[in-house]
């Protein structure tokens, strides 16, 4: 669903169980294609502090894990640190061109036996044509976004918002700040992320499109042509001539002279 998602662009009505006709052909309902843009949206949006996951060593499935450097706990950064974009990385692998996150292993045809360096031949291929995104990468190295022809601009907005100050604390050895770090995905409109003293959160509030220059659409099909009413089998109501304009300019003119003699 996820890779055939890719190729529509719909609203949302809110009847989950509403078929969807699209072209190319969309095969499912809008809870379908509303699964499909949440995985997208997650998975291209979900943002951490820099340092606070790390890749899982030798692990195939590319999974991460909570960072435990020897010096100890990981000291989370201030309000006004965060709001350097480069301070930012994405928690999630990226989805593949195949619509998951990893790649099958390849698999012979039938009636051919594949030796280990014809897999392994193989594999390499599909990396070449689909490879994986570096776990938590900084979001300083996402691909720009083409905003007009000879215009780029990051895909990502990072500002502060409210007081900026930074405060000594009595419960704490780091300064504290009233402000809020927010990072606002211009590729997927309506995603933000939030960041206050050490805590952050996620948002979305969008339509579930993604940014593109020129808009697409698809039109509405015409409402269905209704066939002819059947032959009414009762009464027949009487025909009628139809009304010529002179007859109706002479009876309107005698109507109105009998009322002006009563």
């Amino acid at each position: 669903m996820v890779k055939a998602s890719r190729c529509i662009k719909m609203l949302f009505t809110g009847n989950l169980t509403r078929q969807i006709y699209t072209n190319p052909f969309f095969e499912g309902q809008e809870q379908h294609y509303l699964r499909a843009q949440i995985a997208r949206i997650t998975h291209s949006t979900t943002l951490i502090p820099k340092g606070l996951m790390r890749p899982v060593e030798d692990s195939e499935t590319r999974e991460i894990e909570e960072n435990t450097p020897e010096e100890g706990e990981i000291q989370m950064p201030s309000t006004c640190d965060m709001k350097d974009m480069a301070k930012w990385s994405h928690a999630t692998k990226n989805i593949l061109k195949n619509g998951t996150t990893s790649l099958k292993q390849p698999e012979a045809p039938e009636g051919e036996d594949w030796d280990e360096d014809r897999i392994n031949a193989e594999m390499k291929h599909l990396l070449e044509a689909d490879p994986y995104a570096t776990l938590l990468s900084s979001i300083c190295d996402d691909k720009k976004i083409q905003v007009s022809k000879n215009l780029q601009q990051p895909c990502w907005c990072v500002n502060i918002m409210g007081d900026a100050t930074e405060y000594a604390s009595e419960t704490s050895k780091k300064p504290v700040s009233n402000g809020v770090v927010v990072v606002r995905s211009l590729q997927w409109p309506g995603s933000y992320s939030f960041y206050n003293n050490g805590v952050f959160q996620q948002l979305y509030v969008g339509n579930g499109h993604k940014y593109e220059q020129q808009a697409t659409f698809y039109p509405v099909d015409p409402p269905l042509i209704e066939s002819d009413p059947k032959e009414y089998d009762g009464p027949q109501e009487p025909e009628q001539n139809a009304p010529v304009v002179a007859e109706v300019i002479q009876d309107d003119a005698g109507s109105a002279k009998g009322s002006d003699q009563e």
